[in-house]
């Protein structure tokens, strides 16, 4: 069962500061990758703020919703956001997760889950080619993606004797990088998130050539505001996913919100934070780097690509239990 940690005004205080921290955050990471991409193709580029002033502009504009389209369409966006949101509540910060406790492993795959379901509805919804070609592509990729993201969270799972993200990650702190179902497990994740962000090489989220794009297929009958929040929540996610690799590869002693009354070294917090930082920036520039260097596959070579990832993980999965005696 879930566990939400007993109320009271620190508890509330930062897992304001927690959610709050990943709203603020999301964009300047995109702007953070949009940057180093234009440095490996030898141009100046945007500023890192950029998408601050894109979701501004998109929130001033004016809404147009076709006649064409159901309830689900209007309500897509807001539900996209606030699942995305969700997942916030369980990704481990330096002091913890606001949502923590048996099966908040399930609960990041499945907020991820409800909001790629409603996009995808979303897309076929509006009644477009395109918007239709968009939707089947997003679920061809995440049928692939999906399983083998899962496994690999579960690998951890499975080392650490928990499913609960907060546990995990402090389980894994006392243990060495260089196990190999670890190590194998991360380079599944790698593999496989590059496909839940949609980038390159399996989906490009700079272009808008109707015959290749996968993820702004979905976007094209929206505008204005709605378009703000499904562009904030893909950034969101995009955030979540890096900072949950980043845990993953260096990992900290979370402790939790009840271990504020002057147990927690400030100074260690500080310094765990920072770590973080630096790393789910490196992240950022690394897949920015992939990007660069690669150029996007062919629609029938994804799957090809994918089952890279989920042998990875099922390789991480055999060795685990070989080096175990049993799983």
């Amino acid at each position: 069962m879930f566990i939400i940690k007993e109320l009271s005004w620190q508890v509330f205080f930062f897992s304001v500061l927690h959610i709050g921290l990943f709203l603020l955050a999301a964009p300047l990471l995109q702007g953070w990758i949009k940057k180093v991409k234009a440095f490996w193709q030898m141009r100046k580029g945007p500023s890192v703020l950029q998408p601050y002033r894109d979701l501004g502009k998109f929130m001033r504009k004016e809404e147009v919703i076709s006649e064409h389209t159901s309830w689900v369409f209007q309500l897509t966006p807001a539900l996209v956001l606030g699942s995305t949101i969700l997942a916030c509540l369980v990704i481990p910060g330096p002091l913890g997760a606001p949502i923590s406790g048996f099966g908040s492993l399930f609960w990041l795959v499945a907020s991820f889950g409800l909001a790629r379901f409603f996009l995808v509805l979303a897309g076929f919804d509006a009644g477009g080619s395109f918007g239709g070609m968009g939707s089947s592509r997003e679920l061809f990729i995440g049928t692939l993606a999906e399983p083998g993201f899962i496994l690999s969270l579960l690998v951890f799972a499975l080392m650490t004797g928990s499913t609960s993200l907060t546990e995990i990650v402090a389980t894994l702190h006392g243990t060495s990088l260089f196990e190999i179902p670890r190590i194998l497990a991360i380079v599944s994740l790698i593999f496989i998130l590059i496909a839940e962000m949609g980038r390159i090489p399996v989906d490009n989220p700079d272009t808008h050539l109707e015959l290749t794009m996968v993820h702004e297929g979905m976007l094209l009958e929206y505008s204005g505001p709605s378009l703000a929040f499904l562009n904030f929540a893909s950034q969101l996610k995009q955030l979540i996913l890096l900072h949950l690799l980043a845990l993953l590869i260096m990992p900290f002693d979370g402790g939790s919100f009840l271990s504020l009354g002057g147990q927690m070294n400030l100074g260690t917090l500080f310094s765990q934070g920072i770590l973080q930082i630096v790393l789910v920036a490196f992240l950022g520039g690394f897949f920015a780097t992939i990007e660069s260097i690669n150029a996007k596959l062919r629609l029938f070579r994804v799957a090809n690509y994918l089952a890279v990832g989920l042998g990875v993980a099922v390789l991480a999965l055999l060795t685990l239990w070989i080096t175990k005696g049993g799983i």
